[in-house]
């Protein structure tokens, strides 16, 4: 599923880099893989999707009205339709997240049912900075966020979906897979790296969190989600949202988890090319 998105064009590549045959499920065609119908408001395009599969990699996709409450039937098709092993995306808070939280229940359903399963927690993604919530401020030239001088262990999609290929391949790691970066750095070390690999100015300066949400208004997010993502920035500001790093990636992987300079790199490198 979501083989047109952040994680999930990276896991369609990679299981065809394996040789693996891969279904994309969607609403349209994707890169890598034989397409096949989704619909998340279409119950009859869900086990017909996942049928003859040996391994899923499922997500909800919350930009999308009703996905998330839905989740946990599309999870129950998928094991309905014979998938012997599901990896699904998960996120690195879950455990500290309400019973009420979509992501926790699609968790807990999936842990009930009779499949084996990895949750994929990964942290926040460092292609937000360049695809995702602040592509406008990496056009700016600035990264305005009121995340202080906190310290986080930003990930690399491609680690992300990694991991999830490992989880899906024969005798893969089950369970909670946290997925972090190699080390936690502070927003000026994302805007150094971006600066150096792009050749263009980029600087880190830290906000307050309503000028954080005028910003994000301005460029058409809601000012809800403005305000959601500075609740989350703040405590790295103030060091409550502390997080350690993990060594999934290079225990699954088998290599190093992608730094931030490695990222910014393949950024740039997909622009020039």
């Amino acid at each position: 599923m979501g083989a047109t998105g952040k994680t999930g064009r990276h896991v369609a590549r990679q299981a065809t880099e394996r040789g693996w045959t891969v279904r994309a499920a969607g609403r349209r065609a994707a890169a890598h893989g034989t397409w096949v119908p989704f619909e998340w408001d279409d119950p009859s395009t869900w086990e017909p999707a996942f049928a003859g599969s040996d391994a899923a990699y499922i997500l909800i996709p919350f930009n999308h009205p009703g996905a998330p409450e839905a989740a946990p039937a599309v999870i129950e098709a998928a094991v309905a339709a014979g998938v012997p092993r599901i990896a699904f995306l998960s996120t690195i808070d879950v455990d500290h997240a309400p019973d009420d939280d979509p992501t926790k229940i699609a968790e807990n359903t999936l842990a009930g049912l009779p499949v084996r399963s990895a949750m994929v927690r990964p942290t926040w993604f460092l292609d937000n900075f360049t695809v995702g919530s602040f592509r406008g401020m990496l056009e700016a030239g600035e990264l305005r966020l009121p995340a202080g001088d906190g310290l986080f262990p930003f990930v690399d999609t491609r680690d992300v979906a990694a991991v999830a290929v490992a989880a899906m391949a024969d005798g893969g790691p089950e369970g909670p897979l946290p997925v972090t970066g190699p080390e936690a750095v502070d927003h000026h070390v994302v805007a150094a790296a971006l600066a150096d690999a792009l050749g263009v100015p980029m600087r880190y300066v830290p906000v307050s969190t309503e000028e954080f949400v005028d910003l994000l208004c301005a460029r058409g997010f809601s000012t809800g989600y403005g305000e959601f993502l500075a609740e989350a920035l703040i405590k790295v500001a103030d060091g409550s949202f502390d997080l350690r790093v993990s060594d999934t990636v290079p225990r699954t992987v088998g290599r190093p988890a992608y730094s931030v300079s490695d990222f910014a790199k393949n950024h740039a490198a997909a622009c020039l090319g």
